[in-house]
């Protein structure tokens, strides 16, 4: 049995449970899911609510008792911990950066972290893409749009809120700049015959006023909110390729698309804070464009 502990938005909750599954499929065991940080939060990250309720997966929440197993194991539960048979293991992730120790925990373990890349579920893509299809139909609006992904059609994640809201969150993220931007759509330009922009933003007034201007053949996409907000991400995929933000959302946006011609460019930075914790090198696939984001 392993327990993994999700947390963040719909991106982040998505690499956990990618993790969780390739994990419980490897070591051939039950998986569970912590779901305490919906209810208690955490005051260095924003308040989220669980989400991964818009793709058809069925999970096993953690109960109390269970989690207390591990963080406050009863007089025999310890003596079997010091016996090392059986024992139970709390992992916590302690870099970003891709760490194979990981896959020398056995079960019983509770796991907590983010790990946000790809190589943790290498062996389970085909497993991953089945599980991330969206249960629920576009509405009407997101309907019409994704009849107009064509050729050619390249999505533009323009992610800002929190990034710009919260001191906290904008000292550690920080943000794509304009500059980034414009110069990742004249590399589209160069690599694609006559590309359509498609801009996904939660602040669309700031890509009307930044980014519109200078491109031609662009949609503005700005409608999806709140519990809608996953459209975006599944327009996002059904795009031929992607400029991504330093966000986990557009990550997946990307990842989702199939294709292995597509073209995805991304961010040089995921972070401002570099630390041993935060350490950007492997979030961003191989096969992908990195270029400066300030």
């Amino acid at each position: 049995m392993i327990i993994i502990k999700l947390q963040g938005g719909l991106g982040n909750q998505m690499f956990q449970y990618a993790f969780g599954l390739s994990r419980s499929k490897e070591l051939d065991c039950p998986l569970y899911f912590d779901l305490s940080f919906f209810e208690r939060g955490n005051p260095n990250l924003t308040s989220r609510n669980y989400e991964l309720n818009v793709f058809p997966v069925s999970i096993n929440i953690a109960s109390d008792k269970l989690i207390n197993r591990f963080f406050h194991p009863t007089l025999i539960r310890r003596l079997i911990n010091k016996s090392g048979i059986n024992r139970n293991t709390v992992y916590r992730e302690n870099t970003l950066r891709f760490n194979k120790e990981v896959f020398e925990i056995k079960p019983p373990a509770y796991f907590e972290g983010f790990w946000q890349n790809e190589q943790y579920f290498a062996n389970w893509t085909n497993l991953i893409r089945e599980a991330f299809i969206f249960r629920y139909p576009l509405n009407i609006e997101s309907q019409r749009i994704a009849a107009t992904l064509k050729e050619n059609t390249v999505s533009i994640h323009v992610r800002r809120g929190d990034y710009i809201s919260s001191k906290a969150t904008n000292e550690l993220h920080g943000v794509c700049t304009a500059n980034y931007y414009n110069q990742a759509i004249n590399m589209m330009r160069d690599k694609l015959p006559d590309p359509h922009f498609y801009f996904f933003s939660d602040e669309p007034d700031w890509v009307k006023k930044h980014l519109l201007p200078t491109v031609d053949n662009c949609t503005l996409v700005c409608r999806n909110k709140d519990a809608e907000s996953w459209q975006d991400m599944a327009l996002m995929s059904k795009c031929k390729h992607h400029v991504i933000a330093n966000s986990s959302f557009s990550w997946w946006g990307a990842w989702l698309n199939p294709d292995k011609e597509k073209i995805v460019i991304a961010p040089q930075n995921w972070f401002n804070k570099k630390t041993d914790y935060f350490d950007d090198g492997d979030i961003v696939p191989k096969s992908w464009i990195q270029i400066p984001n300030d």
